[in-house]
């Protein structure tokens, strides 16, 4: 249901769980210049309102609803920055409370009703909250894998935008007002694209009401973001960086390019090459640079089919990076060469679609999968496509796709030798 131009609502229909399902999400492209302000504001909206005035006031509230969670987020997907409000409230034929119509005006006073003076978000409020993030994300830094993760994205990402951590940074934090959040939020109400979500066993009645409730909110028409997927050309030259820092176990992080966007007819078989590479726990890094040569502790792939971005990590000692780089690049032209057993193949397909059954039992990997569905419907696969075309997936279409493979950033956090 469209409340507005670029203002969405969509109720799903599922009767297996006992709670009712909400969430908002803001979207809009990913930005250095707000992406600080857009995780104060996150810290905000679970933190008071006019309404709730303080933290104490909010957490009351969520008690006096059953139980209520009510949590808020940031994420990125392609070149787009989400902004997110999750609640999860029992569902009303269990309890005697319209927990649902509690949550749609709990969403109200959060969305339209801020903590707010003449001059901006209110001021102790806002103080707290903005010490608070900037201790967490100073914290981050202890987190020598976050760390890690975020000097890889920098040389492998030529928009900086990109390379930005969707949670921001001590610095771009640091720069931030109550005035200037407040600003952007009135700006973010006006511009961003917004989905409504709610999942659950909802009656006729429930579902006209919220339909009413959200329609009389003060959203206003905006131009929709349309895009999501982020492009950028191969490049011929390897981006390297070492930095030494005081831990026991290194860091050994690359980056490659691929070709397969989400939703592609390779997408299965980009799921099949990742599970083969490093995905599982039967996985080439895995078994022949940890347990082979027992040259790290962990070593691990993983990729994403809205930047074309594959990663692998892998800790080690510091004194075995040249032998541990050889052995994982030699685990890449493996699977180029077709060195795949009919049981690797079929044990990552068996485990993949373990994994997509798993999933239908979480009620927010449910609405996500919609999100995605309503996002790029031209992309989007059946369950019974799914399992086609997991099935379908062939030893040559990996190799094919390997092929594609091309490392791009390299980045080495160098701690102690134990050899030394």
């Amino acid at each position: 249901m469209k409340i507005k131009n670029g203002v969405n609502l969509h109720i799903i229909k599922e009767t297996k769980f006992k709670t009712i399902q909400f969430l908002v999400r803001f979207r809009t492209k990913m930005s250095r210049q707000s992406v600080a302000k857009r995780v104060i504001i996150s810290n905000l909206w679970e933190t008071s309102n006019a309404v709730l005035t303080t933290n104490q006031q909010f957490q009351r509230k969520l008690s006096e609803m059953y139980g209520a969670s009510f949590a808020t987020g940031v994420s990125k997907k392609g070149d787009n920055h989400f902004l997110n409000i999750g609640m999860s409230v029992v569902n009303p034929k269990y309890v005697e409370s319209d927990t649902v119509t509690e949550a749609v005006e709990l969403l109200h006073q959060a969305l339209f009703m801020p903590l707010i003076d003449e001059i901006g978000f209110d001021e102790d409020t806002f103080a707290r909250e903005k010490k608070n993030l900037l201790h967490y994300l100073a914290s981050t830094r202890e987190d020598k894998s976050y760390v890690a993760s975020t000097r890889l994205s920098e040389l492998f990402f030529e928009d900086k935008n990109l390379s930005t951590p969707s949670i921001s940074t001590v610095e771009l934090m640091e720069h931030e007002t109550r005035q200037s959040v407040f600003e952007y939020y009135k700006k973010m109400l006006l511009t961003d694209t917004i989905d409504i979500w709610i999942l659950g066993d909802l009656t006729a009645t429930q579902e006209a009401s919220i339909r009413t409730y959200f329609s009389e909110m003060p959203f206003t028409d905006r131009e929709p973001l349309t895009t999501v997927f982020y492009e950028q050309a191969t490049s011929n030259v390897v981006r390297e960086k070492t930095e030494k820092e005081a831990v026991n176990q290194s860091i050994l992080q690359l980056a490659y390019s691929h070709p397969v966007k989400y939703g592609d007819a390779d997408y299965l078989t980009m799921q099949v090459l990742n599970g083969l590479l490093g995905g599982f726990s039967h996985s080439k890094l895995f078994t022949n640079v940890r347990e082979k040569e027992s040259l790290a502790y962990y070593a691990n792939s993983r990729f994403d089919t809205f930047t074309g971005f594959l990663k692998i990590a892998a800790g080690i000692d510091a004194g075995q990076r040249s032998k541990a780089l050889t052995i994982i690049r030699a685990q890449v032209r493996a699977l180029a060469q077709g060195d795949i057993s009919e049981n690797e193949l079929r044990q990552t397909k068996d485990m993949l679609r373990n994994a997509y059954f798993l999933s239908l039992d979480s009620p927010s990997n449910l609405i996500e999968q919609a999100y995605i569905k309503q996002l790029l419907p031209d992309r989007q696969l059946s369950q019974a496509e799914w399992l086609q075309r997991l099935d379908a997936v062939t030893k040559s279409d990996v190799v094919r796709i390997a092929k594609t493979l091309n490392l791009q950033a390299l980045y080495f956090m160098e701690g102690e030798s134990l050899g030394d």
